[in-house]
């Protein structure tokens, strides 16, 4: 389990991206090498996007992980704090 990703999530493991790191451990790790940097964004964006037609995409939960790694990294630009699945969904139907 990545510790600074634990301590950015507030040691709630329920939120940890377990799939992914299981799945596919080096992207989690590159996306926490990227985390406070500005090639982040776009690093994201490479990942849930392609221009090539030999890809198969991710599985449910891994893309689910990816993309709440990204909701949770923007809100905590915008506001310096992390939050939960829920709390992120919740101001998403807001």
């Amino acid at each position: 389990m990545n510790e600074r990703l634990l301590k950015i999530l507030n040691d709630r493991e329920q939120n940890y991206p377990h799939a992914l790191e299981k799945q596919f451990p080096r992207i989690l790790e590159k996306i926490m090498s990227l985390w406070d940097s500005v090639e982040f964004d776009a690093y994201l964006a490479d990942l849930m996007t392609t221009t090539r037609s030999n890809r198969q995409g991710f599985p449910q939960a891994v893309a689910s992980d990816i993309i709440y790694l990204n909701m949770l990294h923007e809100h905590k630009a915008d506001t310096g704090k992390p939050m939960s699945w829920a709390q992120l969904l919740r101001d998403e139907h807001a």
